[in-house]
């Protein structure tokens, strides 16, 4: 099963994407900060070998190693050896798996996933007071393990058929409330995270437009085409969200439905009533996978063994052509997603300034993110009275913003405007002491 997982090497070289910059601090983290065992490990990866993507892409993939071996481990005292050989080694190599994997900021999810089936491994052993502790660590992780109860129960009293390790059970689920009250408030005080309040979408709606969303992973299992680093899929009116009955009453007459229900129990907390502004992410399939599955009937080895393969040859792909090359990875990803303005301004970065002034022309937007693109090109391209228009645009959509106030103050020094440059890097200065 290891060796399943060296295939992700072949994206190791890659850059920083996204939301990792954010990760990189030399500071050991607040013990109130939310993910808080996450966040030690990115220091680990800091103190040990510094500002370098690779070693942090590195110790993603061995955590996911571990999390491979202990998933099989896991899952031979549940179903027969065949089946469980299947349903690790997709967990291993499955491609919509390289987001968790290969994404630096996808850390919590592995690190979460690997203590999960290591709580499941000590439970199904009989050592549930080490389940538990497993599972307080996984919350530490990332909060999205407070579904495991609910699993938990699933597994006793579908699969097992009995009322064993309520106690447990109880106590794990008081965990999982103190880490949604913690997460709520987390994300109710920090300004721009995209979640909650702050998701800007319902959650009606959302929940609405997670059955399509879920549509569309189970489909990258069968078919794995390649959607683009980001997708934001169209969101479905309330209405929709009565399809869950349709859905959950179908899995609930199913008789093979238990790992199914395991499945959607895992994405609970990203695809329910609690909103993120990102309707979709690949990522969140990293434990759902790994049930998917197991619901499929024993298959001869011979297919196992090519499927396998099969998958193990497009995550290679995928890996290196796209990981360790973030500019064909963004340029895929607007191929597909014309209208992901996200992924065209990462994308932006990567090429020549003309071109990108081009792309973004094809592409007008007036939210403060793209102005700020757009000034940023115009100065690349030594044109900083049309940088400060762009800069001056994305500060009207939120004029205390520093970093909105540090551009366009870098583009009036640009001007010769020194004194009015000034102005704005002071009110910067002061917008970052407020928060």
């Amino acid at each position: 099963m290891l060796g399943l997982c060296c295939v992700w090497l072949l994206g190791l070289p890659g850059d920083w994407l996204l939301d990792d910059f954010s990760l990189i601090d030399p500071e050991f983290p607040s013990l109130l900060r939310p993910r808080f065992l996450s966040y030690v490990t990115y220091w680990l990866s800091w103190e040990l070998a510094g500002n370098r993507p690779w070693t942090f892409r590195l110790t993603n993939i061995l955590i996911h190693a571990a999390a491979v071996q202990i998933c099989f481990r896991a899952l031979l005292k549940l179903i027969g050896e065949r089946r469980a050989v299947l349903a690790a080694a997709m967990f291993a190599i499955c491609p919509i798996q390289a987001d968790a994997v290969l994404y630096v900021f996808g850390r919590p999810v592995v690190l979460m996933g690997g203590l999960l089936w290591l709580a499941l491994d000590r439970w199904l052993a009989g050592r549930r007071t080490t389940a538990v502790g497993c599972y307080a660590l996984a919350l530490l992780a990332k909060e999205e393990a407070v579904a495991f109860p609910l699993f938990l129960l699933v597994l006793e009293w579908r699969w097992f058929k009995r009322r064993e390790g309520l106690r447990e059970i109880g106590v794990m689920a008081a965990l999982a409330v103190v880490a949604i009250v913690a997460t709520t408030a987390a994300a109710g005080g920090i300004a721009g995270s995209g979640a909650g309040a702050q998701a800007g979408v319902g959650w009606l709606t959302y929940l609405a437009t997670q059955p399509k969303v879920i549509a569309v992973y189970l489909s990258q299992l069968v078919v794995p085409y390649f959607l683009g680093f980001t997708w934001q899929p169209s969101a479905w009116p309330p209405l929709a969200a009565l399809l869950w009955i349709a859905i959950l009453g179908g899995l609930y007459l199913w008789r093979g439905s238990i790992w199914v229900m395991s499945a959607l129990i895992f994405l609970l907390p990203t695809s329910s009533v609690f909103p993120i502004a990102d309707l979709a992410a690949f990522r969140r399939m990293y434990m759902p996978v790994a049930f998917l599955f197991v619901a499929l009937p024993a298959v001869r080895a011979e297919v196992a063994v090519l499927w396998v393969a099969l998958l193990a040859g497009v995550s290679g792909q995928r890996a290196y052509q796209l990981y360790r090359q973030p500019a064909e990875l963004w340029r895929a990803t607007v191929e597909r997603q014309p209208d992901d303005e996200r992924a065209l301004l990462q994308w932006c970065r990567y090429i020549d300034p003309a071109e990108a002034l081009a792309e973004l022309a094809k592409r007008p937007s007036l939210s403060g993110n793209y102005q700020t693109e757009l000034g940023r090109v115009y100065l690349e391209l030594n044109r900083p009275g049309e940088a400060l228009r762009a800069f001056g645009k994305a500060l009207a959509a939120d004029p205390d913003k520093a970093s909105y106030l540090l551009n366009r103050g870098t583009a009036l020094k640009a001007l010769g405007q020194n004194e009015a440059a000034e102005e704005d890097f002071e009110r910067a200065r002061q917008a970052r002491a407020r928060k």
